[in-house]
């Protein structure tokens, strides 16, 4: 049997324990991370502790190396991924792959309102406003709100929704010891937090979308688009293909020219759905997407890196999937 190609995957998420399971039904799969104790070490074929770097440039530096140290031949990063396209030639010049788009499209999708400036006029985009500032918040906020609605704020440039908080004022006094708070502020808060700073980092600002959160899978490839749609509800999500959502994610990926896999997010307010953003990576829910659609994205994808044309048919059948805990011994 021949060799199989080696990939690297360096300091992903805990969730690509289930992306490396499904690259190791045909590749060699060596996992890294900053965690010495983190969980995927335990599916990888081979496994190493990455150092600390105080800078991206440092960082790529180790990158190369261990490329060239570990025969590397497929890259699939998660940290320093920008950096890392930045010199994706260097990757090539020693023979190494590397899974990831061009660090202008990186940089683009990365900015929420850059995205939705580039999607301005389409019909997924929700109202926004971009500020930077407390009398720019206060506008936006005025301009926005409705009696029937709430607002939310979240930095432009920020993953897994760090920032993101939903101005509600029945958290306040007495009563809001009996709401669960989680990521909601009051306006009061607020104001009193951007207004500590004269400038602070782009802000979106937008009507919070209460509705029925998309998760799409997606790939282009030379045999069509696979995109599969989760619709996230809790624990159980609903695999189903909506003409309509999946369109929208064919305009999207075209539109930016999107080569790999990607994961496109989507929420309900009534019965029409916005765009939240567009992550150039696998999403940390793909294994569900895989398992609903019996396409194995990673596999697919990688192939097409390599330049070869994987076979691939979406079982289009809606389904319900879930998921289980499990206690790991590390």
């Amino acid at each position: 049997m021949k060799n199989k190609k080696r990939i690297w995957l360096n300091h992903w998420f805990s969730a690509a324990y289930f992306i490396i399971e499904l690259l190791r039904e045909e590749f060699f799969v060596i996992g890294s991370n900053q965690n010495e104790n983190c969980v995927y070490q335990k599916v990888c074929d081979a496994w190493f502790v990455e150092p600390e770097y105080e800078h991206d440039g440092q960082y790529v530096d180790f990158c190369l190396d261990f490329v060239r140290e570990n025969n590397i031949d497929i890259f699939i990063p998660k940290r320093g991924m920008e950096a890392i396209a930045k010199r994706i030639s260097e990757f090539a010049a020693m023979g190494a792959s590397v899974m990831a788009e061009s660090y202008q499209k990186i940089a683009l999708l990365a900015d929420k309102a850059a995205t939705y400036n580039a999607l301005r006029g389409s019909n997924i985009v929700p109202p926004f406003s971009v500020v930077n500032d407390l009398s720019g918040f206060e506008e936006a906020y005025a301009k926005l709100k409705t009696k029937d609605n709430r607002i939310c704020v979240k930095f432009s440039s920020d993953e897994g929704a760090l920032s993101f908080r939903v101005i509600d004022d029945s958290v306040a006094g007495y009563g809001g010891l009996f709401r669960g708070r989680g990521s909601k502020i009051t306006y009061s808060e607020a104001i009193k937090t951007l207004g500590s700073l004269e400038r602070f980092a782009d802000m979106l600002v937008m009507p919070y979308l209460s509705g029925v959160e998309i998760s799409a899978d997606c790939l282009a490839t030379d045999s069509g688009d696979i995109i599969i749609p989760r619709y996230k509800s809790g624990r159980i999500e609903e695999v189903k293909y909506d003409s309509c959502v999946t369109a929208s994610c064919s305009k999207i990926t075209k539109k930016f020219g999107l080569e790999y896999p990607c994961n496109i997010q989507f929420k309900y307010d009534g019965d029409k759905y916005y765009l939240l953003e567009v992550n150039t990576r696998m999403s940390g829910g793909i294994h569900m997407s895989c398992m609903a659609s019996g396409v194995n994205i990673p596999v697919v994808a990688v192939n097409k890196l390599l330049g070869v044309r994987a076979a691939w048919q979406v079982d289009d059948t809606a389904k319900l999937v879930t998921y289980v805990e499990k206690p790991i011994l590390l």
